[in-house]
């Protein structure tokens, strides 16, 4: 009754004549010998829409996403912002990292709850199924995901879930700068980094989770979304498949002065004693030249450390700056190397003595402390 009487208010007022100029319009009245200024010209009216009428032209639809079909479609967005023709633009980039990393969590979940629910939990003593059902808990993290899948469901041989994998980390730590405040990055960083975790993920699925799922029309849907999720990775694939392409002439025989990029985890920066800027061969990232580029290389600020009391770089023994960091390289990825981001040079170690990096004389059995061969002349002199 009261929609009927407002509709017929409406178009009674609709039918009255108006003015031609708003009653609240400025005016201005003529002046000797001055004519009038035109009235100005009303703005047409916007024809007016009935609550029914209106109400109609909004399409509501329900979602429904249970836990794999959640991690998925987060999975699949991921790859479709990563592999956007024409190349993702900054925000999508940005998304794609939010969404893959979500998609991580959500299917490490999915594969818990599937063995059993209260796993799920971050804490499994208060489990309460109603609650459950309702979404009304907190839930484990990732990390804690992952170690409960290893030690209380177990996992097919083709996959390794390792809370510390590298690419894990690296995705969770950029997530969490986008998520709680702000970051930035290379596009380059971003297609290296996702891919292995794109890669993991679609192998966990294809052995430790569609062949769990009991429902017969939920796995066949999960299958059409992986196959779609593929064909959008093959790009993601080629485009770093083509980047090491590229780069390899680059950075052949320079392995033992090649180290890991923070961004993209490549081993693509050569510390060739002789750049000006330091630059990942891969992705672009730059992080300054000599010292600069030593604290950049780790994240962290020479200031800020030093004032807080941490220590310094050691120093060169070839060039004297402190940039002398432990890295792996190329040649030896396994091992921890002595490499100066000033000058390029290789050390054996760090004396304990002097805290200066290069040829070690030998080690102070007892103590456990390497002895450069300065401080070795220096004391033999005093005999």
């Amino acid at each position: 009754m009261f929609l009927e009487k407002a509709a017929a208010l409406r178009a009674e007022a609709d039918r009255a004549e108006r003015p031609d100029v708003s009653p609240w319009a400025p005016r201005e009245e003529a002046r000797g010998g001055q004519e009038e200024l035109e009235a100005p010209v009303p703005s047409p009216r916007r024809a007016a829409v009935s609550m029914q009428e209106g109400s109609s032209l909004v399409k509501a639809k329900d979602f429904h996403f249970p836990a794999l079909a959640n991690g998925l479609d987060f999975l699949r967005s991921a790859v479709e912002l990563l592999a956007r023709q024409g190349g993702p633009e900054p925000r999508d980039l940005k998304c794609a990292v939010l969404h893959l990393h979500a998609a991580a969590e959500v299917l490490f979940k999915a594969r818990l709850e599937m063995h059993q629910p209260a796993l799920v939990w971050a804490n499994t003593g208060k489990f309460d199924e109603t609650k459950h059902k309702a979404g009304k808990y907190r839930s484990c993290g990732a990390e804690k995901a992952i170690e409960r899948l290893n030690e209380n469901v177990g996992l097919a041989v083709e996959t390794v879930l390792d809370p510390e994998d590298e690419d894990l980390v690296a995705l969770g730590q950029l997530r969490n700068r986008l998520t709680h405040f702000g970051g930035s990055d290379t596009f380059g960083a971003v297609q290296a980094r996702t891919l292995p975790v794109l890669t993991l993920l679609m192998y966990f699925l294809r052995f430790d989770v569609l062949p769990h799922v009991e429902d017969p029309g939920e796995a066949w849907t999960a299958e059409q979304e992986m196959d779609e999720i593929r064909g959008h990775l093959q790009h993601i694939t080629a485009f770093v498949a083509q980047r090491k392409s590229e780069i390899a002439d680059q950075l052949r025989g320079h392995e033992y002065v090649t180290v890991p990029c923070r961004s993209c985890g490549l081993y693509a920066v050569v510390l060739d004693g002789g750049a000006v800027d330091l630059t990942c061969h891969f992705c672009w990232q730059s992080y300054g030249s000599g010292v600069e580029a030593a604290w950049e290389y780790i994240g962290e600020s020479r200031h800020i450390t030093i004032k807080d009391g941490g220590q310094d770089f050691d120093s060169c023994s070839v060039c004297g700056d402190s940039a002398v960091a432990p890295v792996n390289t190329a040649a030896a990825p396994d091992t921890i190397s002595y490499i100066c981001f000033s000058c390029g040079s290789g050390h054996a170690g760090v004396c304990d003595y002097c805290q200066q990096a290069g040829d070690l004389a030998f080690t102070v059995a007892d103590m456990g402390e390497d002895m450069c061969e300065d401080c070795y002349a220096y004391r033999l002199a005093k005999f």
